[in-house]
């Protein structure tokens, strides 16, 4: 770094921290204080750090020395008031807040709504409401052209959400707030979303908590969907709270059974480890306790005492999931007639001391459970229940472009029902080595490429399948291809209708007798080989100069378990391929995002390449 930071320079530390790299961004931030000691935007940078970091004091301390040294920052201010807020210290924040708007003419919206929060949460909202009317009016539309510019994002979203909640208008403020989450980079620009809405929730206004707290619930839910690191697993634990007196009229104490027995044996296990407290008590608790029991991989259900919440929680549990659910006892517990007959891990824990024989059952148990996924459910073992969680489908077609950093080029996301796709010259169809496509009426992406590409008569029925007659007519007499081979067609009616120029029949799965379909070994070689023919005029049925291609996700339909590996290898190959070839006439790779579920595993794979910037988003209107 050099002695003067360059404005780069700043950007770049200002970048890690957006991405969440700490500790990355503190380093370069401590050279730079010391060789800028009156640089305030240095110390701002580092005390917006530090409060990422839960240092408040510390954070507290650098934005004052920055506020000492250019007392005009807004955004220093701002974050001040933050600070306050995570310290609770409200009147503070809303002075903060407040001076922010001051010194922004009334222009920084991010201030004033934070302003107007705190002033929610002290029942003072209808008054400042009225004195900053204006400002509203100009915040929105403000916001709106950020967003579609792409600027400041994703506050600019989360700050249009809060006008609308402000202005009850809940459909569009559920839609910006999603909006703002599929453009996040990392979890931590969530905080500021959640720490507004959690001071609306506690507004003596019920319209405004009501709100805010369905506001606070949507957040919760699309952060554990494009946020939830995949390879941390969770541990719930349902169990009777405080203390309470045993069959042996012995009192225990559950929060001490929690923090001294339950909770580090899960931890020491390699778990994260959550009770109903300790989630946000802004919100619906029962919709959040409710996605717990069900997707958290592991559950401990403590049955020492009839608490009828305890054994109401646990029949979900065991009809939600079939493994791995531990149920522990007391000592002096007896276990009711419906579960005597069920494995219970009994512990002895007086006078806040553990018990380390059941802590090491416990542990086994967890490690065995997740190991085998052996079924500890009565209700799976007896109905054979399969509970899956519904896909949410994207009804528009929205694009989500990652430019590659240092070139033209940009992988992209495009969401909802291919039939909404136009302008992208190549179409991939994901086929299975005999290179058959699917029937009309199968729900698959090759039916679709296969219906909406034949020839049809005036009442809509098929007349010619162009797009399999040519690809049998390829095919000749041979039977399969080798796994990873891509065989080029034309569009058929797709060219008219959808502007698309050409077909590519991927050999993505192979077929295994008595158990259906799989995918092939490697299956991202399909998206090398796929675009190494955008660029061989003499293979690809067009030409020269196509310049995108839309991949459908390659192979999810077939796995069991977690897809994320298949989508890092096929985007790593599309990168290492622009990459290798700089000439290539390939602008823009695409993946298909069919649901909210789909859309949250790419984005969360695609913030993991460091060489991929932030995401800008256009939106496609349907044409059908």
């Amino acid at each position: 770094m050099t002695e003067n930071p360059s404005t780069g320079e700043l950007a770049l530390i200002e970048a890690w921290i957006a991405r969440g790299h700490f500790e990355r961004a503190l380093e370069a931030l401590q050279k730079l204080v010391l060789a800028n000691p009156k640089n305030a935007r240095v110390w701002k940078c580092l005390g917006v750090l530090r409060q990422q970091q839960k240092r408040h004091k510390e954070a507290e301390t650098h934005l004052l020395h920055s506020l000492e040294l250019d007392d005009t920052d807004v955004d220093a201010h701002c974050s001040l008031g933050g600070v306050y807020l995570s310290l609770s210290e409200f009147g503070k924040a809303a002075a903060r807040f407040e001076r922010g708007v001051e010194l922004s003419g009334n222009k920084s919206t991010f201030a004033l709504l934070n302003y107007l929060a705190v002033r929610a949460r002290e029942g003072l909202l209808d008054a400042s409401l009225r004195r900053y009317r204006d400002a509203i009016d100009a915040g929105r539309e403000h916001c709106r052209e950020d967003i579609v510019a792409g600027r400041n994002l994703p506050w600019s979203c989360f700050d249009l959400a809060q006008i609308h909640l402000l202005r009850g208008e809940m459909k569009p403020c559920r839609e910006s707030i999603t909006q703002g989450i599929r453009l996040a980079n990392a979890a931590w620009q969530l905080n500021s979303a959640t720490r507004v809405y959690s001071l609306l929730a506690e507004s003596p206004d019920e319209q405004v908590r009501r709100r805010a707290e369905e506001a606070l619930e949507l957040i919760e839910t699309l952060e554990g969907e494009y946020f939830s690191d995949p390879n941390e697993k969770r541990c719930f634990v349902i169990m009777p709270f405080g203390k309470r007196l045993d069959e042996a009229d012995v009192e225990v104490n559950f929060d001490d059974v929690y923090e001294h027995l339950i909770k580090p044996t899960v931890e020491a296990a390699g778990l994260k480890c959550i009770r109903c407290d300790e989630v946000d008590e802004a919100g619906n608790i029962h919709t959040r306790m409710f996605q717990l029991i069900w997707s958290a991989e592991v559950s401990i259900v403590d049955v020492s005492i009839p608490n009828p919440n305890v054994f109401y929680e646990l029949g979900i549990r065991h009809a939600l999931r079939k493994a791995v659910t531990i149920i522990i006892r007391n000592k002096n517990a007896t276990l009711p007639f419906n579960i005597v007959n069920m494995n219970a891990i009994e512990y002895d824990f007086a006078s806040g001391k553990g018990d380390d024989e059941a802590q090491a059952r416990i542990r086994n148990s967890i490690s065995t459970g997740l190991l085998e996924g052996r079924p500890d459910s009565h209700v799976s073992e007896t109905l054979d229940l399969r509970i899956i969680d519904r896909p949410r489908v994207i009804g528009s077609c929205d694009v989500y472009t990652y430019p590659i950093q240092g070139t033209k080029k940009s992988v992209a996301l495009i969401t909802g029902d291919l039939r909404n796709v136009r302008a992208i010259d190549v179409w991939v169809n994901s086929e299975n080595t005999n290179m058959q496509m699917a029937r009309y009426y199968d729900f698959a992406i090759s039916s679709v490429i296969r219906f909406e590409g034949s020839r049809k008569t005036r009442t809509g029925h098929v007349a010619e399948d162009l797009i399999q007659h040519e690809l049998n007519e390829i095919m000749g007499n041979e039977r399969s291809v080798p796994e990873g081979e891509v065989i080029a067609t034309g569009p058929g009616e797709l060219k008219n209708k959808y502007g698309v120029k050409a077909i590519f029949h991927v050999a993505a799965v192979r077929g295994v007798v008595g158990e259906g379909y799989e995918p092939i070994p490697g299956i991202h070689r399909c998206v090398t080989n796929a675009l190494a023919l955008m660029d061989d005029p003499q293979r690809n049925g067009v030409g020269i100069g196509l310049s995108s291609i839309l991949f459908p996700l390659l192979g999810i339909g077939f796995v069991r378990g977690d897809f994320r590996p298949l989508l890092e290898r096929e985007v790593q190959a599309a990168l290492e391929y622009l990459s290798e070839n700089p000439a290539s006439d390939v602008e823009t790779v695409y993946f298909l995002a069919w649901s909210e579920q789909e859309l949250a595993l790419c984005q969360s794979v695609l913030r993991c390449f460091e060489r991929l910037g932030a995401p800008l988003q256009t939106n496609r209107k349907s044409r059908r």
